[in-house]
């Protein structure tokens, strides 16, 4: 249902006073949506002021950034958030700030080594590509916080979230280069056996574009709401433009038959991206899958009860975002601990106190690595199936601990 009218007085977000210092009045014929969506677009022209005056400072060009909004916009037709980002100042035209990358900088430990700055960065295997230099070359936001951590200590104006009480969380951007290189690292090896690749949310293509530089063995595929028919939410459409058409690329990959445009959190039309464009009597494998759509816990749940049993043995599914705000906390407070759960089931029928939350996710699953905001699950050996379209749907429980058995007081 749409939300209820309503009127409202915004005071903009303190740490983007320094641009904007008026309130906005809003009129009682004003709903929520419109509210959240004219909020949007304010920090979003904001945003691109600042990174206009960083770049004048700069010297080294690259391409577009993603995610930058602060406030999520609501659907007009449900209570579902769209948390996605400010549309790219230019596939050509932006700056990334300067950053001291030198490995000769930094002090080896574990697997990798920590810069000056007290950054970690997982070193890559002979033959591996470097994800942290193709992120920094595509200006995608999973390698940004690195940059961006030590201007923000030093200055609370140029943080996102400058109240954070752990500094990584601070500025924008993500860390997400070092899970990337411990997991994808073997996949982008110029002697891998091709297979597919799935993003869910192309968005403005950063993420898009750095996979298919980090990982070319890859038949590399995403999925995009913001690109079908324009119009109300409604009637099936989208009302809030194409955020994808901004990507140089946008085109080819339509005509390459790579950026699927439809919702994510849809199955029947997952189902027909699978069937009629990557399950091809010529496809290589689908190894991996990335959810980096709504950063809505359930889409999320979704992605994963869809995608999970067709990815092939050992391979992975990543869920990005699942950092604590109000869409996506659910994933790991009430879905994550149920999974963990299962991964550790036995079935001892000596123990009735031990059940499944998820059984048709327990046989397929290998393992769990989560690091800051991001989760990867491990596909186990046994072959890839296909759920029925009623199976590919969360269960009940899904975002609902309380709902699985092992969950109550006297279970496990």
């Amino acid at each position: 249902a749409q939300p209820s009218p309503r009127s409202q007085r915004w005071e903009h977000d303190s740490m983007m006073n320094r641009g904007l210092n008026k309130q906005l009045t809003m009129v009682s014929n004003i709903n929520l949506t419109q509210i959240l969506l004219l909020a949007n677009l304010i920090v979003m022209s904001i945003i691109a002021v600042n990174f206009s005056k960083s770049a004048s400072n700069s010297i080294q060009p690259t391409v577009h950034m993603e995610e930058v909004s602060l406030l999520p916009r609501r659907d007009e037709t449900s209570n579902n958030f769209q948390t996605r980002g400010q549309p790219r100042l230019g596939a050509d035209h932006q700056i990334m700030p300067s950053y001291n990358y030198s490995s000769t900088n930094r002090n080896p430990a574990g697997i990798g080594s920590t810069d000056a700055a007290g950054f970690y960065f997982v070193d890559p295997k002979e033959g591996e590509r470097d994800f942290y230099k193709v992120g920094r070359t595509t200006g995608t936001d999973k390698v940004q916080a690195p940059t961006r951590l030590p201007g923000c200590l030093q200055d609370d104006k140029k943080c996102t979230r400058p109240n954070c009480t752990r500094p990584e969380c601070r500025p924008w951007g993500h860390h997400y280069d070092t899970i990337y290189q411990q997991r994808l690292g073997p996949y982008s090896r110029d002697d891998v056996e091709p297979f597919q690749f799935l993003e869910v949310g192309f968005f403005n293509g950063g993420g898009y574009d750095t996979y298919r530089s980090f990982l070319p063995k890859a038949e590399c595929h995403s999925i995009e709401i913001a690109c079908i028919e324009p119009g109300p939410r409604s009637e099936g459409k989208w009302p809030w433009g194409n955020f994808a058409a901004v990507n140089s690329r946008y085109q080819q990959y339509l005509d390459e038959n790579r950026l699927h445009c439809g919702d994510g959190n849809d199955v029947a039309f997952l189902e027909s991206v699978w069937k009629n464009e990557m399950k091809r009597p010529d496809a290589p494998p689908l190894k991996i899958v990335v959810d980096d759509g709504a950063h809505i816990a359930e889409h999320m749940v979704q992605t994963i009860f869809f995608w999970l049993p067709r990815i092939q043995p050992r391979g992975l599914l990543i869920v990005e975002d699942i950092q604590p705000i109000s869409e996506a906390s659910a994933f790991t407070t009430q879905f994550l601990p149920q999974l963990m759960k299962d991964l550790h089931y036995c079935g001892d029928p000596k123990q009735a106190k031990d059940h499944l939350c998820f059984p048709t996710l327990f046989p397929l699953l290998a393992s769990i690595h989560c690091e800051m905001h991001i989760c990867i699950l491990e596909r186990n050996d046994h072959p890839a199936r296909e759920p029925s379209l009623e199976e590919s749907k969360p269960p009940k429980n899904a975002l609902d601990l309380k709902q699985c058995k092992s969950s109550l007081p006297g279970h496990w």
